[in-house]
């Protein structure tokens, strides 16, 4: 008898688990790439802000200093006399002020009333109001005109200047209007004490401030525009990434499918005839007797040698035994139903699983394969013709197998069938 192999560590196929690794990265770089490209576009979106206030606040601090310079100037010339219109009356203000001249007449007889910095200065605001340019405001808390009394945005400047800020903005939205409102502090100088002086302050007191207010109707509809022609240029780029993504890795995958498929094959099949090799007939000699005894259905297989195989090599050269082997392999697979499991178990042995097959049904296909190859007359290039045989060992799954134990039966069917003279089917039951 034949001796005892042990066959109880069966390996399990390969598994094609890649293609969803490959899926679940493809997800995420396609998350961080969405949110790169929202934190891109976002921070265009958010910079485009920031660039239009920076641009209404240069500007208001440049009209700013513009009138705070003129008002100086003013100042330092003690006013300016202007020809008095009709409809033109001296400032009450300033005829409060002890030893102020506030109208003359010329040798023609022609009056002229005199204009102040704060005069002069609410003028250029009716004139830039009226073109929609800009509107300009002189206030503080204790106003010598009661017009020029802060409004709320004025007043909160006025708190915020008293804190120390050096200025103080903000964009004021209604449903139909947008104004940029700028507003810096007036600090008392030695000029300002002859109008503000009896008022109590002194010099390096606030006494004010200056207010500009922007329209700014037409650079929040560019602000809008710009943000969406941003919006969808971040969705079409997000979307053809999105796509380039999907399309590369859905051709990744199939090409990695192909890949693993051919890698389970490798591992799966005898490069040679094609067949199952020894490891995944074994595997799968496993699962059918684990459902042969689960169900208490039979079982059988059986063990097949090439008689002579070595004479062949020997005589003829390997080229010719793969050529033996290929055709017995073609001839068996045929004969055989397409649910049993054909495998090369060794170098000229093969191993048959029958499922749902008893004993008698076994040596019938048992008989059946030998007849087959019986019949095989195999030409090798020199012209000479081989006659193939083989011999078969059968078995049958009894109560208590292992895989072991009935492979061990078959193994000696075969052994026995070979010393009787081969090209025979013995059992071992």
């Amino acid at each position: 008898m034949r001796p005892k192999t042990d066959h109880s560590a069966v390996h399990a196929a390969p598994t094609s688990g890649s293609s969803e690794f490959v899926k679940r990265y493809v997800g995420i770089i396609s998350l961080f790439s969405s949110l790169l490209i929202i934190v891109i576009f976002g921070g265009f979106y958010r910079h485009v802000d920031h660039l239009i206030q920076d641009q209404l606040l240069h500007e208001s601090r440049a009209f700013f200093q513009e009138i705070l310079q003129t008002r100086h100037w003013i100042i330092n010339q003690q006013g300016v006399f202007v020809k008095m219109l009709p409809g033109m009356h001296p400032d009450p203000f300033l005829g409060q002020i002890s030893n102020l001249k506030n109208t003359i007449t010329d040798q023609d007889g022609q009056r002229y009333v005199l204009q102040d910095h704060a005069v002069i200065t609410r003028e250029i605001s009716r004139l830039a109001q009226r073109d929609q340019d800009f509107i300009i405001n002189i206030t503080s808390r204790n106003p010598l005109n009661p017009e020029n009394k802060p409004d709320e945005f004025e007043t909160a400047a006025l708190d915020n200047f008293e804190k120390g800020a050096p200025e103080f903005y903000r964009l004021e939205k209604t449903s139909t209007w947008t104004t940029f409102r700028y507003m810096a502090p007036l600090v008392t100088k030695q000029e300002c004490l002859p109008c503000h002086g009896s008022q109590g302050y002194k010099i390096g007191d606030i006494r004010g401030g200056i207010s500009i207010a922007i329209p700014a109707n037409v650079v929040m509809q560019e602000v809008t525009d710009t943000r969406l022609y941003t919006s969808i240029a971040a969705i079409a780029v997000l979307a053809l990434l999105l796509s380039a993504i999907i399309y590369i890795s859905q051709h990744f995958v199939k090409d990695l499918k192909k890949s693993e498929r051919k890698l389970v094959e490798l591992a799966t099949t005898d490069s040679l005839t094609g067949i199952l090799n020894r490891g995944e007939g074994m595997r799968r000699f496993q699962q059918e007797m684990s459902r042969s005894l689960r169900k208490q259905q039979p079982l059988s297989i059986i063990i097949i040698d090439i008689d002579h195989f070595k004479t062949v090599n020997d005589n003829y050269g390997h080229q010719v035994g793969d050529h033996v082997i290929q055709t017995i392999v073609t001839n068996l697979s045929a004969t055989l139903r397409n649910y049993d499991i054909f495998c090369r178990y060794g170098g000229e042995e093969f191993l048959v699983i029958l499922p749902n097959t008893e004993t008698a049904k076994a040596l019938e296909t048992a008989e059946r394969l030998r007849q087959q190859i019986a019949d095989i007359l195999v030409e090798t290039d020199t012209g000479k013709t081989i006659k193939l045989t083989i011999s078969l060992g059968a078995s049958s799954l009894q109560p208590g197998d292992s895989l072991d134990s009935l492979i061990y039966r078959a193994d000696n069917a075969l052994y026995i069938a070979k010393e009787e003279g081969r090209n025979q089917v013995q059992s071992i039951t």
